[in-house]
């Protein structure tokens, strides 16, 4: 009975530490609430009353006015919201200038205070920042040299560089690019220019892997011809995966010009390579590929065979070629494949 009456005694202390927590957990995370409502006031105040007169100088040749220049940070993390939406969903240079020349005037003291600060997050912020508004400031970014900056520091730097330090920019991308990922050298190559781009071309071979993964990569999706003298040129290249990447940027440009480059690859060891040229063939006349897509269609890899036929039924006579084909082949596989085509219509 005692014992009974003990544990009854304990489990209403429990109870009743556990709902002091909790009320004291819900008044911290009032006060909190309250904080953040506190501290976003200016910034929301800001937007409210300014986001019209943005609009104003930013569509007409005017002077700024004195209400625009942020007093506080407060008021700058509303300049930056504005700032970073019409960069992301306006691509007028004369707005880009415009953001550039109020950064670099009203801001740039702003965001050189963070870069001296202790905490890494504030510094990636203000790094982020210098990136985003092309603000003028190589000698400040130099002092990382020889620090033990992150990673995450490094693409920033290497973002700013590319604007601030284009003349060093190749010496740059190889020093500080140690440990990134395809993912973070793709994000870099996306925002740098043309020139860059073609000046890194000859220094490809200095990067990791996974940056000339990714910088094929790029290449491909800018589906540029001025770029096939050199993906032509990765194409001998040893590394079997740099070599898929270069057919895949080649397919994205949608341009084969001479197709006695791409003959080995109908008959290579690597499955990844053969797949690709059948949806490479697709980009010449079947009359001067029928040969090879026979090949291919006839490939132990249904993966190979199955992408064949679907290049061959997007062809103006890719039905009939299949019908033909069909009625000729000795592979039962193969044959399946293009009268599965054939029953889609093409798809």
């Amino acid at each position: 009975m005692v014992m009974m009456y003990l544990s009854i005694e304990l489990l209403i202390r429990i109870i009743v530490v556990l709902v002091v927590l909790l009320i004291c957990f819900g008044i911290y995370v009032a006060i909190n609430g309250l904080r953040e409502n506190y501290r976003n006031k200016g910034k929301t105040t800001y937007l409210d009353a300014e986001q019209e007169n943005w609009y104003t100088y930013f569509s007409s040749a005017g002077e700024i006015s004195e209400s625009l220049i942020p007093k506080t940070t407060r008021e700058i993390q509303g300049v930056e919201e504005i700032f970073i939406s019409y960069l992301k969903n306006v691509s007028d240079p004369t707005i880009k200038e415009k953001i550039n020349q109020f950064s670099n005037k009203y801001l740039r003291e702003h965001y050189l205070t963070l870069l001296r600060s202790k905490k890494w997050s504030i510094r990636i912020n203000g790094l982020k920042r210098i990136a985003n508004f092309e603000i003028e400031c190589l000698e400040e970014c130099q002092k990382f040299k020889g620090k033990n900056t992150s990673k995450e520091e490094n693409f920033q730097l290497l973002k700013i560089f590319s604007f601030l330090n284009r003349e060093n920019f190749e010496d740059e991308l190889l020093n500080r690019s140690t440990g990134f990922s395809e993912y973070e050298f793709k994000k870099l190559f996306v925002s740098i220019d043309e020139e860059l781009l073609g000046r890194i071309i000859t220094n490809i071979e200095d990067l990791p892997k996974a940056g000339q993964y990714a910088f094929i990569d790029i290449l491909g999706s800018k589906r540029d011809m001025k770029y096939l003298d050199f993906l032509e040129s990765q194409l001998l290249n040893e590394h079997q995966e740099i070599r898929i990447r270069t057919l895949k940027a080649i397919h994205s440009i949608g341009v084969v010009r001479e197709l006695e480059k791409y003959i080995d690859f109908v008959k290579s060891p690597f499955w990844e390579e053969r797949l690709m040229m059948a949806k490479l063939l697709g980009n010449l006349p079947l009359n001067e590929t029928a040969s090879h897509f026979r090949v291919l269609l006839e490939d132990e890899s249904w993966w190979v065979r199955s992408q064949a036929a679907k290049t061959i039924g997007k062809d103006k006579d890719g039905l009939d070629y299949l019908k033909n084909f069909s009625k000729t082949t000795g592979d039962k596989y193969a044959m399946e494949m293009a009268n599965e085509i054939l029953l889609n219509g093409g798809n």
